[in-house]
């Protein structure tokens, strides 16, 4: 299941790069990398068999790739990047939630928006940079309005538009929950819950057993207790410099 959860999460950062003509495929990895190296800039489908790993650091060293490389945790792998001198930056959990029908949430999200527009594409883009503290562009979220794939969102709350979300259906018929996200001054509200709960919807609606997620270390607690089980890590690696 571990793959299948990362498997949706490259799929998602492929989808976005090829709406946004920032989709790039290397010999032995693929890429993305929009405007300015915003999100979602990173090296992805890393081969360890094939990779020439010198050739890859100096790429990064030189600023022609993303700085971050995202891999499913793989010794063997892991092992070569550590020989090449690159450095572990970061860990997330890959968690996933079997879909009972009897657990669907109720259609009542009367504060959520779909992002349907170039206006609310740019609410989107907003929300996402303040809420996880890098930079989305506009021009990024804007080709994605009409994917049948993927859906985004945005919350309301007193008027003002403060959180965010999108799912992704997959080749593999599992939906992924991404990019959930809510302005820090409005947080301890439920905004989050309410967000993923529309998600969640969404998914049953799309049809899949499945709906997997990556999430932070306390990111792991609160969806563990929506029933979310973790299985697999994502690792990020970049060079120092």
């Amino acid at each position: 299941m571990k793959n299948r959860i990362i498997s949706n999460l490259f799929e998602l950062w492929k989808h976005i790069g090829a709406r946004g003509h920032f989709l790039h495929n290397a010999n032995h990895y693929n890429y993305v990398r929009p405007n300015n190296n915003s999100w979602p800039s990173k090296v992805f489908e890393l081969e360890v068999l094939q990779g020439d790993f010198e050739e890859l650091y100096s790429k990064i060293e030189n600023k022609t790739l993303p700085h971050s490389i995202s891999i499913l945790e793989n010794e063997e792998l892991e092992s070569k990047l550590l020989e090449h001198k690159f450095t572990l930056r970061s860990i997330v959990k890959g968690m996933y939630l079997d879909l009972k029908e009897s657990d669907k949430p109720d259609n009542s999200f009367t504060s959520i928006e779909k992002v349907d527009d170039h206006i609310k594409a740019t609410s989107f883009a907003r929300i996402a940079t303040e809420s996880f503290g890098y930079e989305v562009l506009t021009s990024t979220i804007i080709p994605l309005i009409n994917s049948s794939e993927l859906k985004l969102f945005i919350g309301m709350h007193k008027n003002n538009y403060v959180s965010c979300g999108m799912v992704l259906l997959d080749k593999n018929g599992i939906s992924g929950l991404h990019m959930i996200g809510t302005i820090s001054e409005y947080r301890g509200l439920g905004l989050g819950k309410i967000m993923t709960n529309k998600l969640l919807f969404e998914a049953y609606e799309n049809g899949s057993k499945q709906v997997v997620l990556v999430a932070s270390e306390s990111g792991e607690r609160i969806y563990s207790k929506l029933g979310f089980i973790t299985q697999g890590n994502l690792k990020s690696y970049s060079i120092n410099r």
